[in-house]
């Protein structure tokens, strides 16, 4: 039930943030709804410079990973990992100008159902 409360709790604070962006951001949302079969990925990318942010919001019905990268050369490089977790939010600003990477992995034997909602705002 505590859980549950946690997650009703998140989803109203990251509404709440969606419905307050100024009208021109908007188009600038991506909400997202996919399975991720057993020891897959999905990856969604952007460019980003220095005056934005991403800020991010998901949720799974299983523990998955979740990273932030970028590819330099022949390196991927991670800006940010979070291992096992059904539930996260944020923001990400970058130091450099670039294409960036969220990547979701389920590492487990079974499909995993998940949900991300993200926005690409100015600083």
């Amino acid at each position: 039930m505590k859980s549950g409360l946690l997650v009703f709790g998140a989803f109203l604070f990251m509404a709440g943030t969606l419905l307050s962006m100024p009208l021109l951001a908007q188009e600038n949302i991506r909400v997202l709804t996919k399975t991720l079969p057993s020891s897959s990925a999905h990856k969604e990318c952007f460019a980003l410079n220095e005056n934005q942010i991403i800020r991010y919001w998901y949720r799974a019905d299983a523990l998955i990973d979740f990273n932030i990268q970028y590819v330099e050369g022949s390196k991927t490089i991670m800006e940010m990992r979070r291992d096992r977790q059904a539930l996260g939010s944020g923001g990400f600003t970058p130091k450099v100008a670039r294409d960036y990477c969220m990547v979701w992995t389920n590492a487990f034997n079974k499909p995993v159902l998940f949900r991300v909602e993200m926005a690409r705002l100015a600083r």
